[in-house]
């Protein structure tokens, strides 16, 4: 109740006003913790090539500051909003676990099953009125590498809270990982080493079609476009004169023709790990001057 009500109020209304008064101070004169939680950035999503690095990480720094007018005590803490742990994508690809460590202590803070699991000990923080302490989050991911290209984020809440779940301090964060386009590609089986290069012994020259012991392979993120050229035209050589033969390679299903560069494309928006046998259609080798017949191919993929 105001002075200008009092001020005009009969008697009776006054005594009222008077013992509310007498409720109502006392608590709001009451000291209290207010902690404020400032990160540095309110989303951290970590760059990642599954393809060439095992593991992810990135860290929040936090700064974690007491505008009450008492002291606070408590402990960090994280908690979802109602979804299930993991970093997501909205292509419904599988969910990424990911680890969330308070520094300072070492101490595991992820949600996993929905929040963090209180443990006994542990590191407090202790802030007086006006203090700040600088805190430092580290997220870790261990993505394998068969994730499929795309973004995979969750949001939660960094909290602190007392050793009797009081709520201190709260904010809201936006972690995550984001896979890019990526694509390796390379040969096994019976492969042998030539000047640095793979190689692959043919046998005798004859005319037909010959099954190769080796698999070409790619391990993608996603689509892909693979690449083949040939040093001499689709057209195997003599290693001293200038005789040739000619052929063609079979990848898988694809039919190359390597009289000029070529390629084929996958589409997808899924990781992916495909095998393409080898198979080689060898030209006429009547009336060939004999010797060693060689060419170089060149396998190359890029990522769509």
């Amino acid at each position: 109740m105001t002075v200008s009500h009092k001020m005009n109020a009969r008697r009776p209304y006054l005594c009222v006003a008077a013992l509310g008064a007498a409720i109502f101070m006392p608590a709001a004169a009451q000291a209290a913790c207010m902690l404020s939680i400032e990160p540095a950035q309110d989303q951290l999503v970590i760059r990642h090539n599954p393809l060439e690095a095992e593991g992810a990480r990135g860290q929040v720094e936090v700064n974690v500051v007491n505008r009450g007018d008492s002291a606070c005590v408590g402990k960090f803490s994280a908690s979802l909003r109602g979804e299930q742990f993991g970093f997501r994508s909205d292509q419904g690809a599988q969910p990424i676990p990911y680890q969330l460590v308070d520094e300072k202590g070492g101490i595991d803070i992820t949600p996993r099953a929905g929040r963090s699991l209180q443990r006994q000990g542990g590191r407090v923080i202790r802030l007086m009125p006006g203090e700040r302490s600088l805190e430092l989050i580290t997220v870790a991911a261990l993505p394998d590498n068969s994730l499929s290209q795309g973004r995979y984020v969750q949001t939660l809440d960094l909290n602190v809270v007392s050793d009797d779940d009081m709520l201190l301090g709260s904010r809201q964060l936006t972690l995550g990982i984001d896979i890019v386009a990526a694509a390796l590609i390379g040969l096994k089986g019976q492969v042998g080493r030539a000047r640095g290069a793979a190689s692959v012994d043919l046998g005798e020259l004859e005319k037909g079609s010959k099954d190769l012991p080796i698999t070409l392979y790619v391990l993608s993120t996603g689509g892909y476009r693979v690449s083949v050229s040939s040093e001499n035209q689709g057209r195997l050589k003599h290693e001293n004169a200038l005789w040739y033969v000619d052929y063609r390679l079979r990848l898988g299903r694809y039919d190359l023709d390597l009289t000029s560069p070529d390629s084929f494309e996958i589409v997808s928006n899924r990781a992916r790990f495909d095998n393409y046998p080898v198979r080689i259609d060898i030209g006429e080798t009547a009336g060939k001057r004999a010797g060693k017949y060689m060419d170089t191919v060149t396998f190359t993929v890029a990522a769509l």
